[in-house]
């Protein structure tokens, strides 16, 4: 690099950088072309003639996290800070980024993982990152197919996305959600490749689950159960979903007719499991979570400030009378 050439760089960088001048003010003033400034800019930092730094922010808040991890005994919390109000969507967005890098470290090579889906495990799985030497990974769906069109954040879906990003393979489970009677569910669970998969939850090391809601679930809104089972849910005291299996407020998988039909790991068998990490978001799913917890199905929990808060109030409602009113 000449010395006429680092002194453009310098000299573009100290307009715009610390003069606060535009792109095209620069240009006006050192007579070079706006899209040549803009070069220069990038080269600048690339050649660390401009370097910019940030003061630290930590994302996560650390006092609702250890208040989780006391009182539910968790192997992990994150939980997001919100800065601003702000939609459904966006939250997902912000948890699923901020999240992603801790997150990510919980896998090690060559681990079986188990994935539900969610629209908030999405959000987290597409910024998922592999740490040094994490390859390898063998991915399993836990649920089976909801509907024949395959969404972005369905469980076969997000398989496939977690084995790409960390370099291993993934196994399916060819077989819908949810089985139209008895028979259909005996045929199809004796089948050779479902088999296969129940062989690898057996040995499967971490998992990733969504929760639901009656009133957020994504079996409801995608039409596949209607407003008459609906009300038999409800009337039945579910609270929560969780792989398409629904439970009451103390965790535990109810309505019959559903438990003998869905084609997926079943609650007893996640609770069994040494680590299952929930992803979620938003106050109004506190319920469900909370039942999620107190009935010991999930053992890590990545959720946002005001669905922490939520949470901890039911938890604080149990033992206390006063905060029930």
């Amino acid at each position: 690099m000449d010395d006429k050439f680092e002194s453009l760089l310098r000299l573009t960088s100290k307009l715009y950088y610390v003069d606060g001048l535009s792109q095209t003010e620069v240009a006006d003033l050192t007579g070079i072309s706006r899209p040549k400034v803009s070069r220069l800019l990038t080269r600048a930092l690339n050649e660390g003639i401009v370097q910019i730094t940030v003061e630290d922010y930590n994302p996560r808040h650390p006092v609702l996290e250890e208040a989780l991890k006391q009182h539910f005994k968790l192997n992990n919390a994150i939980v997001i800070k919100l800065l601003v109000e702000s939609s459904v969507e966006s939250m997902r967005s912000t948890i699923g980024y901020l999240a992603a890098p801790p997150v990510s470290e919980w896998i090690y090579p060559n681990t079986i993982v188990g994935v539900s889906g969610s629209r908030s495990l999405y959000s987290l799985i597409q910024h998922m990152k592999p740490s040094s030497g994490t390859n390898g990974i063998t991915a399993v769906q836990m649920m089976g197919n909801i509907g024949p069109n395959v969404s972005h954040y369905d469980s076969i879906e997000l398989c496939r996305a977690l084995a790409t990003s960390f370099h291993g393979t993934y196994y399916v489970l060819n077989a819908p959600a949810f089985a139209s009677e008895a028979q259909s569910y005996q045929i199809l669970m004796a089948h050779q490749d479902v088999m296969k998969i129940w062989e690898l939850y057996e040995a499967m090391q971490i998992s990733f689950v969504g929760i639901g809601s009656l009133k957020h679930s994504s079996f409801i809104e995608r039409g596949f159960i209607g407003p008459e089972e609906v009300e038999k849910l409800q009337n039945c005291g579910v609270v929560g979903e969780m792989c398409g299996r629904f439970y009451d407020r103390s965790g535990q998988e109810c309505v019959p007719e559903y438990k003998n039909r869905v084609i997926g790991i079943s609650l007893d068998e996640l609770r069994e499991k040494r680590e299952v990490v929930a992803v979620t978001c938003g106050a109004e799913r506190a319920g469900a979570v909370y039942a999620a917890l107190v009935g010991g199905l999930i053992k890590s929990l990545v959720i946002d400030e005001n669905g922490a808060k939520a949470v901890l109030k039911k938890a604080k409602a149990a033992f206390d009378p006063a905060e029930r009113i």
